[in-house]
């Protein structure tokens, strides 16, 4: 009890993007203890104590799901880039949900992410323990001694992990004793063809898109899944301009909108339009900066947004999951303003005035009769927003440590780590991600039900016709539709897709 205390109170830390420091604390000299049998990843084999002695090691703690987590590996790339075989960077997966312990959905956060260093999951939680680990995420910079130089809690003091890595490597330089020898690496071959890690799917009238995160670019169907056109040339990047030239980087939720296709570019922390007559891409909201809390209505292009995951068009409003800040943000098309609409930006699943309510980790919506539903992953829970009267309630979840899967009544119900979310027919549909499964809601019974299984971290939902719904089928790197009346599950091929660069 003790612990999970702690670990429910410190992770606010990495919530508010603090970033703490803790004092040098030089340990006498000991071996790594990597736990035995621990699956690894991107490596030919697994890494002993003697391939970490003489490096400079910094530890990665980090649980798949974590938006915090996935943060900081943009800064663990640049700290790749800079120094080379004279840092390892290890990534610990230290999981909190029982899903990010199995290999396969590891395998897919690395593809999603294109993490080339070595990954361990830490299933009994050793590494955490022994270092002390109380929050995700969390760095332990490691001297070639097994010693522990510095501990970095929370996400933003890139420049202070950067001079203690710089301060170890050159004292370690100075000694003679830094060890830079190739290691048994083995990053993942991604694959070109296809989808890569798609994350959400859209669908209007005409037209059906699906955010192809992992390649960075935005693939638009006809409803017989036939390619129309592909936005975004695959290199990630913020360049506005024509179709093929454009860049996105890890795109995620979808919203048409008129002629137009509203884009959630989320590791650019950009909003993007897509003229669906010419093809040509602009950036509509978000100055470039990812920065934790923002307030009032401001003009669209001159505010830092903070992962932008979910996009839902009600009327002249484009709401947006500001997974990063745990909150749901309202777009004005009209004024082309933009600011918090829901939720105080601390993690919690506190009910109320949308004012005082708390979300956390916003990520999709859905949509139906004056009602904003709400998919919020890190408590496992289903939100609803009343567009009139402000309120929120919690319609499926308990807290931010309760998840699994169990059918219902809503109010005892549980799913894990669910991100999208779908209104048809009187039900609201569930990505219940974690679980593998798409799951129902009946608000006419209060029952909690499971339609589909067999899935791979289904990240988005979308009505394709009355009786069928699409599925971004992430980790399977595939698009299926589901029968809503019996649940049978189907590839929905693409054809006409080019390989990605």
């Amino acid at each position: 009890m003790l612990r999970m205390i702690r670990w429910i109170w410190l992770p606010l830390l990495a919530v508010l993007c603090v970033s703490v420091a803790l004092a040098p604390r030089r340990a006498l000299a000991a071996a790594v203890p990597l736990p035995p049998g621990a699956p690894w990843f991107n490596v030919s084999r697994p890494l002993t104590p003697n391939d970490l002695k003489g490096r400079v090691v910094l530890l990665d703690f980090f649980t798949p799901g974590c938006i915090n987590c996935v943060h900081m590996l943009p800064d663990m790339a640049r700290l790749e880039r800079e120094f080379g075989a004279r840092l390892l960077i290890l990534g610990v997966n230290s999981p909190k949900f029982v899903a990010s312990q199995r290999s396969s959905n590891i395998e897919g956060f690395i593809q999603r992410y294109d993490i080339t260093h070595p990954v361990l999951t830490d299933k009994g939680m050793t590494l955490w323990n022994y270092y002390g680990v109380q929050a995700w995420p969390t760095l332990v910079l490691l001297n070639g001694q097994g010693g522990v130089v510095q501990q970095f809690i929370g996400e933003g003091d890139y420049r202070g992990i950067r001079a203690a890595v710089l301060q170890t490597i050159e004292q370690a330089q100075r000694a003679g004793t830094l060890v830079t020898a190739p290691l048994p690496l083995k990053p993942p071959l991604l694959s070109r063809a296809g989808l890569l890690q798609p994350g959400k799917v859209a669908v209007d009238a005409r037209y059906v898109a699906v955010s192809d995160s992992g390649h960075n670019r935005v693939i638009l169907l006809d409803h017989a899944g036939k390619v129309l056109r592909v936005f975004g040339s695959g290199v990630p990047g913020a360049r506005d301009g024509a179709a093929g030239v454009a860049q996105f980087d890890g795109p995620q939720g979808l919203a048409f909108v008129g002629g137009a296709l509203y884009v959630a570019d989320t590791s650019n922390s950009l909003i993007r339009r897509i003229d669906l007559a010419s093809g040509v891409v602009s950036t509509v909201a978000g100055d470039g900066r990812r920065v934790f809390g923002g307030s009032g209505m401001q003009p669209a292009r001159s505010v830092p947004l903070n992962s932008p995951w979910g996009l839902e068009a009600v009327g002249d409003v484009l709401y947006v999951a500001m997974a990063g800040d745990h909150q749901v943000w309202a777009f004005d098309l009209r004024s082309d303003r933009i600011g918090p609409y829901a939720g105080t930006g601390a993690e919690g699943i506190d009910d109320g005035s949308r004012q005082s309510a708390s979300f956390a980790q916003s990520s999709g919506f859905a949509y139906h009769a004056g009602t904003l539903y709400v998919a919020d992953p890190e408590s496992s829970s289903v939100r609803a927003i009343d567009l009139k009267t402000g309120r929120v309630r919690t319609l499926i979840g308990k807290g931010l440590f309760d998840f699994g899967l169990r059918n219902g009544r809503a109010g005892q119900a549980l799913l894990q780590h669910d991100q999208g979310l779908a209104w048809q027919g009187g039900k609201l549909y569930i990505a219940d991600t974690f679980n593998n499964a798409v799951r129902v809601l009946d608000p006419a019974n209060d029952q909690v039900s499971t339609l589909a299984t067999g899935l791979r971290q289904p990240g988005g939902l979308a009505v394709l016709d009355a009786g069928t719904l699409l599925v971004a089928d992430t980790d399977a790197n595939r698009i299926v539709t589901i029968n809503v009346a019996n649940g049978a599950l189907h590839a929905w091929p693409l054809s006409g897709l080019p390989p990605a660069q």
